[in-house]
């Protein structure tokens, strides 16, 4: 038979409430099974498709013979905790405001292992890149501030960031940021590539780097008054400082100013169920980095 949506009838308000909802690894597994393929199982090797697949951890492919396991090919590859725990983490993280460091996911998911609780939220993190990939469009403020981070020795780095403005109104609507090296018109034609709709109109300050004399695919305006994304940057740089107290590297802060986006972005949401599904399909469809890789180099999509 056809496997049937585990759907969420009324999405859990507290933590007693998921726990009660998710409260066996089978309920679990069948929600993922059913989230990751909603048309019934399609191998990740063939993509043979079998719609009248169970759910199960693993699967052997009854076309060429591959295995595959529900958390192939996500964030989750290779664990050896309970899915309830990954799907309790995502609703932790969706269903509470500001941010949240490894010891508090630590505390939260009662692990033996900081090293598993930051693994987890940088994985977290970067399936928050995945999930929130709309590029912003329209009318679109750009900027860049140079932010300071860390303990006693702080570190800064430089952030280009973008804010749409939605008019008439006026508000500001998706935002974008992005870790660069130096300001330059190659560095801000790359963020423009891979962040804003081409056609766009950019509100730009009185800059070189903003006005590239061959970018025509933006219509570029220079205000005196841009404060959106410095207002922006701002706050970033108070939560950084205020949620992480001196405990991010350079090379990860990519994945903070992801999870920053994230958040901001996910405001413009009908409720929080949504934004728990928005995660979830960034968690489902990244792939999974080891703690070594992770720590080694900086964070780049």
């Amino acid at each position: 038979m056809q496997v049937t949506a585990f759907i969420m009838e009324s999405f859990p308000k507290t933590l007693d409430e998921f726990k009660t909802l998710f409260h066996s690894e089978e309920i679990s597994l069948q929600f993922l099974f059913s989230r990751r393929w909603p048309h019934g199982f399609e191998c990740s090797y063939c993509a043979w498709e079998n719609k009248e697949q169970l759910p199960s951890k693993t699967i052997t492919c009854g076309h060429c013979g591959h295995p595959t396991s529900i958390t192939t090919n996500t964030i989750m590859h290779g664990t050896k905790k309970p899915l309830s725990q990954w799907l309790m983490s995502i609703w932790w993280l969706t269903n509470t405001e500001g941010g949240h460091s490894a010891k508090d996911l630590q505390r939260f998911l009662n692990l033996s292992s900081y090293q598993t609780a930051w693994t987890w939220l940088q994985k977290l993190r970067m399936a928050m890149a995945v999930a929130d990939n709309k590029p912003c469009r329209e009318t679109v403020e750009l900027s860049s501030e140079t932010i300071f981070f860390g303990g006693d020795v702080p570190e800064k780095a430089t952030i280009l960031a973008a804010a749409e403005i939605i008019l008439p109104a006026g508000i500001t609507g998706r935002i974008k940021m992005q870790t660069i090296n130096t300001l330059s018109q190659d560095t801000v034609n790359t963020f423009l590539e891979n962040n804003i709709v081409s056609g766009s109109s950019l509100i730009v300050p009185n800059n070189d780097a903003y006005l590239d004399s061959n970018r025509k695919s933006f219509i570029t305006i220079t205000s005196a008054t841009i404060y959106r994304t410095r207002e922006i940057l701002k706050s970033f740089e108070i939560w950084l400082n205020k949620v992480h107290r001196g405990g991010v590297a350079s090379k990860h802060l990519q994945l903070y100013l992801d999870e920053f986006c994230f958040r901001r972005n996910a405001e413009m949401l009908s409720d929080k169920r949504s934004i728990f599904n928005l995660l979830l399909s960034g968690v489902i469809s990244k792939k999974s980095l080891s703690y070594k890789s992770i720590i080694s180099k900086p964070h780049k999509e």
